[in-house]
């Protein structure tokens, strides 16, 4: 069990995440009673405590639920995070969790960040060996870099090398990557220790080594623009046009930042480059993908100050098309795609203290909770269920507008039946007011399953034509939204119109965007089921026409291009309607 000095010193948990400075005058045994981070980690002290356990946390959170008052839910964020310690501790080994309970009760903040960042993809056990490593190695900075020190725990449970293409390269040792944060944490950008741990995984897998770092944060030191640092490789372009050419870096044998600014390098090599020197500094970064009609292209994202907040950039190296194509990066902490957009939200975050993004997080926290307990009764999911979780997101979201997590819950439940259509008209207007002109690729993903939910074929299909229109500054979206179009009229048993729309999808849309080739497709399908195999021939062959072909480069990235796929398919109808002769000129075209 806790001894007397740690439960006095678990007592801090409550008054900094609920009480104001006049509550301070309770006496030590009353807050003691009332904090139940204590009783949770008093609770995970006995041994005999197993992973699944359900202690004093859980029954806390259940009874702040009761008793939540969404205009001052302050009270939620320590039953909450007793919750979540209790989950989370009790997965690991008795003498694993032991020392790591002391910690918890000397250093209440760090127990608030590392709880409420690690999440169901998170390897919990993994997460919280990383946190004792750290704490081994750098004792008391651990936990007044707290923020940092999460990050990294939620970054390297299960630690990936980073791929550049061809080349590979390490992650950082997590404990060398916050000795080198440490000591040079006056000169980083973003503080390590006020800046959510959110935004902070994004330095935590730092990738190449500590040699590196330092000559780029030396070198760089001054100049925080990291688009800069994109725009300062020399593009490889004998990579690019010639077969069998291997850059210059790759051939070199020694994948550093020196070597790449030396060498130069291709889109990939630029964005390593500039995010590299970017985490050196101490500032959030990624590497970020985009299709178009032709090639993929890597460009870099940053963290960049914007007054007392910060957004993020995602300009530097997305030029000419990519400008109005989305992007998608991998997420450092569970490994899935995201789209930038979803990222660049969460940039708001960065004006909110600390407390309100606690508050936020156990909102969502309360939503789930609701939902699981309607499970365990036999409870279907209704509207009374869906308007209690929805006010608990909103004010989720009203605390924290970067809260991702939030928004993506409300999303999920605007989608299903028990959601009324007020309800989904005010999460609509939400994400619209919010995100659909800085955001696009964020409100677009949020209104897709919600309009792909409506029963009715024609409402859902007057839904897709606004959203065509609305976001008709995005080709891409634009196009996804008119492509929704031609499946439900498909569903209509409109095949002439939704062959008509899907031709059209391409001429609009079809030189700037990866889904006019889809588009072809669909109605090549149609053309053969309606038993119409030249009219399919006829359309790639006007569609062929219609592109022009990249400039000169390497055949792989050739072949990415909406012009040699619809290329390559326009000859394989040929050779199917016995034209062998034009269908061998085709592809010696587009092989050329």
């Amino acid at each position: 069990m806790n001894t007397p000095n740690q439960l006095r010193a678990l007592a801090a948990i409550a008054l900094l995440l609920t009480l104001p400075a006049a509550a301070k005058s309770q006496t030590q045994t009353e807050l003691e009673a009332q904090d139940p981070v204590a009783q949770a980690l008093d609770f995970l002290s006995d041994p005999t405590i197993r992973d699944g356990a359900a202690g004093p946390g859980l029954e806390a959170l259940d009874r702040a639920i009761m008793d939540l008052d969404l205009r001052n839910p302050r009270a939620l964020a320590p039953a909450a995070l007793a919750a979540r310690l209790e989950s989370q501790l009790s997965t690991l080994p008795a003498d694993a969790r032991a020392p790591l309970l002391e910690t918890f009760a000397a250093h209440p903040e760090l127990a608030a960040e590392i709880a409420f960042l690690l999440g169901p993809h998170d390897d919990i056990p993994a997460a919280y060996a990383v946190l004792q490593r750290l704490l081994d190695a750098h004792a008391e900075r651990v936990a007044e870099l707290a923020p940092l020190a999460a990050a990294i725990c939620a970054v390297h449970d299960r630690p990936a090398d980073r791929r550049v293409n061809e080349n590979t390269v390490k992650l950082i040792d997590p404990v060398e990557l916050f000795g080198y944060y440490a000591a040079n944490e006056r000169s980083l950008l973003f503080s390590p220790r006020d800046t959510p741990a959110t935004a902070l995984v994004h330095l935590a897998d730092a990738a190449g080594s500590l040699d590196e770092y330092e000559w780029a944060r030396k070198r760089y030191a001054r100049d925080r623009n990291i688009g800069n640092r994109y725009h300062e490789i020399t593009y490889d372009t004998r990579a690019l046009k010639q077969e069998g050419v291997e850059k210059r870096v790759t051939a070199a044998g020694d994948y550093t930042l020196q070597n790449i600014r030396q060498l130069g390098g291709v889109c990939a090599d630029q964005a390593y480059f500039a995010l590299s020197v970017g985490k050196a500094c101490g500032v959030p970064a990624c590497y970020v993908v985009g299709k178009g009609g032709e090639v993929s292209h890597a460009w870099v994202g940053f963290l960049e100050r914007d007054g007392r907040a910060a957004h993020w950039n995602f300009s530097a190296g997305r030029f000419g098309q990519y400008e109005d194509i989305q992007g998608s990066l991998t997420d450092p902490q569970t490994g899935e795609k995201i789209p930038d957009a979803t990222l660049g939200i969460s940039a708001l975050s960065t004006a909110i203290p600390r407390d309100r993004r606690l508050q936020s997080i156990a909102l969502v926290d309360a939503a789930n909770r609701v939902s699981y307990r309607a499970f365990l009764r036999g409870a279907e999911p209704d509207q009374d269920l869906a308007a209690r979780q929805f006010a608990m997101l909103e004010a989720a979201l009203r605390l924290d507008p970067g809260n991702t997590t939030a928004w993506a819950f409300a999303r999920d439940i605007a989608a299903t039946p028990a959601s009324t259509l007020e309800q989904k008209e005010f999460w609509t207007r939400a994400v619209d007011q919010l995100a659909a002109q800085t955001h696009p690729d964020f409100a677009f993903l949020f209104l897709d399953p919600i309009f792909q939910a409506e029963p009715d074929p024609a409402i859902r299909l007057n839904l897709w034509d606004w959203a065509a229109d609305r976001f008709k500054k995005r080709p891409d979206l634009a196009a996804r939204a008119r492509l929704a179009q031609v499946n439900i009229m498909i569903e209509q048993g409109r095949k002439p119109d939704a062959i008509t729309a899907a031709r059209a999808v391409f001429d609009e849309f079809g030189t700037d965007t990866a889904e006019g080739f889809h588009a072809l497709a669909i109605a090549e399908q149609l053309y053969t089921d309606a038993g119409q195999p030249r009219a399919a021939l006829d359309m790639y062959e006007q569609a062929f026409r219609k592109l022009r072909p990249p400039g000169r480069m390497q055949a792989g990235f050739a072949r990415q291009t909406t012009w040699y796929q619809v290329g390559s398919r326009y000859a394989d109808l040929l050779d199917l309607h016995a034209d062998a002769n034009k269908a061998a000129t085709i592809r010696k075209r587009l092989e050329n």
